[in-house]
């Protein structure tokens, strides 16, 4: 399981460390291209780590189409010029962006939105391949949803790193905000983290590590949560928590 290798990172306490790690285990996947884009609200102090820097010479990265266009919801997004046709709304300067980036290679991927609770920052990962469509739908497409819980664990560690001491300090400390889906909007937002978790397969002691709370507390979130959703066992939570979301992705 791809989230299994993200475990590590906990340990690695420098960003190129594990900047370096993460890379490292995308291409092992058959990620070649990998960007982390943030800003703020108003689309100020742009923080970039990739490792394709070319795409972004001239170009404000604040100004890429992904923080845009992608960034509205917790959706993935499939990204690269193979796309673009999908994607007539966007802007001329928009467009040539997308098409300039493929002379890197960059032609397919998948655009996946992030965010902390606690900071005021948005962005996410644009995760691209040299595969053609038809093959990137072959074998990336299929993993979206692992890829995306693996970048919530990266964003968070990621996070910790970049931001100010005590910016995520309090109740919700390191706080990652799960996908959000209507048939979920009973769930609090560590609710949804905790049910996300365990629906990928974490166990409770797992589950306390990756959130930074007790076991007793994760039990007792487990405990909300299932009376919430009406569901008795985490085969049933994973049933209902994918058919809300993993299964409705599309290209926009």
């Amino acid at each position: 399981m791809l989230a299994d290798k993200a475990r590590g990172l906990e340990d690695l306490t420098d960003l190129e460390s594990i900047w370096t790690k993460v890379q490292a285990i995308l291409r092992a996947e058959g990620i070649d291209f990998v960007i982390y884009l943030s800003v703020e609200q108003d689309f100020t102090a742009p923080q970039l780590l990739t490792n394709v820097p070319e795409i972004y010479a001239g170009f404000p990265p604040q100004e890429d189409p992904f923080l845009s266009h992608c960034c509205n919801s917790y959706r993935i997004t499939m990204t690269g010029v193979a796309y673009l046709p999908e994607h007539d709304y966007l802007p001329e300067k928009a467009k040539a962006f997308i098409t300039r980036a493929r002379q890197t290679g960059f032609e397919t991927g998948l655009g996946i939105p992030m965010r902390l609770q606690g900071t005021s920052r948005f962005g996410g990962f644009n995760l691209g391949s040299r595969l053609d469509r038809n093959a990137f739908e072959a074998k990336i497409l299929p993993k979206r949803e692992e890829f995306r819980l693996f970048c919530l664990l990266v964003h968070r560690r990621l996070e910790e790193l970049m931001q100010a001491p005590g910016i995520l300090d309090g109740e919700f400390s390191r706080l990652m905000i799960a996908p959000d889906h209507a048939e979920l909007s009973a769930l609090t937002p560590r609710e949804r983290e905790v049910a996300y978790l365990v629906a990928q397969g974490y166990s409770r002691k797992e589950c306390a590590r990756a959130c930074d709370i007790s076991l007793h507390t994760v039990s007792d979130y487990l405990k909300s949560i299932y009376a919430k959703l009406g569901v008795n066992d985490r085969v049933r939570l994973a049933q209902m928590f994918f058919s809300a979301g993993a299964g409705n992705e599309q290209a926009s």
